[in-house]
């Protein structure tokens, strides 16, 4: 955001977070008030974090001139000693560099280890999600749309994910390591046959998801059986395809990129055909997962971090984000 000048408005924290870090947040995270001022007839590049209590927050976010995003913390696992805090930086005007444009985020978090199999040997025991703080796409226009007339879901983005309260410059996976953060970086998207279930997401019969980036012990569904159902390559970047259901019952596709993927630009909308062709792939019949075909709708696409657990405080940082969706009409 430094290529931006504008009157920073700062937004106080909502309340005081689980845990005993709000005066740390203060003092690593402060306020920034170096926004040169402009005159009362412009507008205002607005910083707001939220540390709600409850850890359930959102922010609405309208871009005047295309779509609209809805930035959302997404706990699903509360902890007495965790953090889960939420940055946006908007223009008070609305407007941005495209229609498809997001504004900055972050999203700083922390949260203890949650056995998920605590049947299991220590050294084999993984951890239990406790939040999906993400961006989700708004756009009333196009969304739910059927896979048969999706013609275009373009995606550009750059994150970073470091440990502390400030945005990283750079990721760097041996400080996660050492910090023993388990998380990921993910593009959401949910199908069904019903509109209202697709956009619901956890109603939804279909869930296709993206993995960019992988940090620690976590497991997409289907990855534990080790088969690679098939591999495609999206700018220039290799995913594998493994395939399984939830404890929902959801058939869950997870694509998962071979090496991390912080910078991306490209139209990720040929995944879904390979998806629906999946049933001529030798062996899929056995993997015990129903698809989807092309009158099924997407009706859900979101961008962000899965939290899992971390030794300390981490921070997700999404500097660009623009979310191109059209219909084969719109080419």
């Amino acid at each position: 955001m430094a290529f931006l000048i504008g009157l920073l408005v700062n937004a106080i924290l909502l309340s005081i977070p689980i845990g005993a870090s709000l005066g740390t947040m203060i003092a690593i995270r402060p306020f920034r008030n170096d926004r040169v001022p402009l005159t009362e007839s412009q507008n205002a590049i607005l910083e707001m974090t939220f540390c709600d209590a409850s850890h359930t927050f959102h922010q609405f976010s309208q871009n005047k001139n295309g779509v609209n995003f809805t930035i959302n913390s997404n706990e699903i696992l509360t902890e007495l000693e965790s953090i889960l805090c939420l940055t946006v930086i908007q223009n008070q005007n609305n407007t941005y560099v495209s229609n498809s444009t997001a504004p900055e985020f972050s999203i700083t978090w922390e949260y203890p280890f949650t056995p998920a199999n605590t049947s299991s040997p220590l050294n084999e025991t993984k951890p239990l999600i406790h939040a999906f703080p993400q961006a989700t796409l708004q756009d009333a226009k196009n969304l739910p749309i059927t896979l048969e007339n999706l013609g275009k879901l373009g995606l550009d983005f750059s994150w970073t994910m470091g440990i502390g309260d400030e945005n990283a410059p750079l990721t760097s996976p041996r400080r996660l390591g050492a910090q023993e953060t388990n998380a990921t970086v993910a593009l959401d998207l949910y199908l069904d046959a019903d509109p209202t279930k697709a956009a619901e997401g956890g109603k939804a019969a279909f869930e296709m998801i993206i993995f960019f980036a992988m940090y620690g012990l976590e497991d997409p569904v289907g990855f534990g059986n080790g088969t690679i159902v098939t591999t495609t390559t999206l700018d220039g970047n290799t995913f594998n395809l493994f395939v399984g259901q939830n404890d929902a019952l959801q058939n869950v596709f997870s694509w998962v990129a071979t090496e991390p993927i912080t910078d991306f630009t490209g139209d990720i909308s040929p995944l879904f055909n390979n998806i629906l062709n999946l049933s001529t792939v030798k062996g899929f019949a056995d993997l015990g997962v129903s698809l989807p075909t092309v009158k099924d709708y997407l009706g859900y696409v979101g961008f962000g971090t899965q939290a899992y657990n971390s030794l300390g405080h981490v921070t997700f940082w999404v500097p660009k984000l623009h979310v191109d969706l059209r219909s084969f009409a719109e080419l």
